[in-house]
């Protein structure tokens, strides 16, 4: 299945990447996201581009694809919790220890590999899978070949 997948900054960008033709965006809710230092969407926002998506039939994936410490597990539980509650289609994620919160936290919500996982083989994403991965995006070194 071929997905038009669009990041999205801003509620305006949300917007403009659904009425331009994306499948889906995926956005950051919290501080757990590879645009920390970027402004993220708040808890009201996320819900806003969420509805915005789902009445024009597209999807949104939450990002918490940055490295977590064991102290900041707790807070991204919640994150996720909230977003999957909201009704979030995905989570992409970078670290191996946020899939096991994310089973816990949010265990109906699919989970992506993020590009920050660097999956670049076939054995790479073949073990995403077998750890229940429904999605890798590939590392941004590979060739479009490749």
């Amino acid at each position: 299945m071929l997905e038009l997948l669009a990041p999205a900054g801003s509620m305006e960008a949300v917007a403009a990447a659904v009425q331009n033709g994306a499948d889906a965006v995926y956005l950051g809710y919290g501080d757990f996201n590879a645009r920390r230092n970027a402004k993220n969407f708040s808890e009201e926002e996320f819900a806003a581009a969420v509805s915005y998506c789902h009445i024009r039939g597209a999807r949104v994936y939450l990002t918490l694809n940055t490295l977590l410490t064991d102290r900041e597990l707790p807070k991204a539980a919640e994150v996720a919790a909230q977003a999957s509650a909201i009704g979030a289609d995905a989570v992409l994620i970078q670290d191996l220890g946020v899939l096991r919160m994310l089973r816990q936290a949010a265990p109906d919500l699919p989970v992506h590999a993020s590009t920050q996982m660097t999956l670049h083989s076939l054995d790479g994403v073949k073990m995403a899978a077998d750890l229940g991965l429904t999605r890798a995006v590939l590392s941004r070194e590979l060739s479009r070949d490749q």
